[in-house]
């Protein structure tokens, strides 16, 4: 059997790739969309670390209560100071401390791991009484928030210990012109900024 020219040409295989100009266009818009979402992903995240932080924070005062309650004993809460960054790649380092009457040996383990991408200020340590109330002659104000609030993650959480009867309310914190770049991951304010006035609850 003779093939023409032509009969052979209809058995050749097509095939057809991509030309440079369309890979160029692809990889551009690929690289455009990243550019979009990247950053509000990234502050996704760190705005998540700060809302788990506080729920574990909140749950932790709560259980501090109920303990010094359960064994009729007075715990005193301590702010934990720790410096821009400080905080080791290690995830039991805690941003407050517990000392209890009974020595209790857990109550220190179930404070909520704190690390070097979030920053926490509070108006003052405080005591709980054996009965469970807050022994403080205001409320105790905590606010969290991101290490990166100024350059894109605006959360900004903040809990309210009402003084005596130890009820949490979680809000936000409204004033932050005292937030830099280089916040303390841990520590007590000195200049009177933190104050139940700023934390409206959410």
């Amino acid at each position: 059997m003779i093939f023409t020219r032509k009969k052979l040409n209809k058995f050749k295989i097509q095939i057809n790739g991509f030309s440079l100009v369309e890979l160029i266009v692809a990889v551009g818009m690929i690289s455009t969309l990243s550019g979009l979402i990247l950053p509000s992903f990234l502050n996704w995240v760190r705005a998540e670390k700060v809302n788990a932080y506080t729920r574990e924070l909140r749950e932790f005062f709560r259980v501090v209560r109920l303990d010094s309650r359960r064994w009729s004993s007075s715990c005193l809460i301590n702010l934990v100071p720790i410096t821009h960054r400080a905080v080791p790649k290690d995830r039991n380092y805690y941003g407050y401390s517990v000392n209890c009457d009974n020595d209790s040996p857990t109550i220190n383990s179930l404070a909520p791991a704190i690390n070097n991408s979030i920053f926490q200020v509070s108006n003052k340590n405080f005591l709980v009484t054996p009965n469970g109330r807050i022994s403080s002659d205001q409320p105790i104000v905590v606010v969290i928030g991101s290490q990166y609030y100024n350059s894109g993650s605006k959360t900004l959480n903040c809990l309210i210990i009402q003084a005596p009867t130890g009820h949490i309310i979680k809000g936000k914190f409204y004033a932050t012109e005292w937030i830099t770049n280089e916040m303390a991951v841990s520590k007590i304010d000195q200049d009177n900024i933190i104050n139940p006035e700023s934390c409206l609850p959410s």
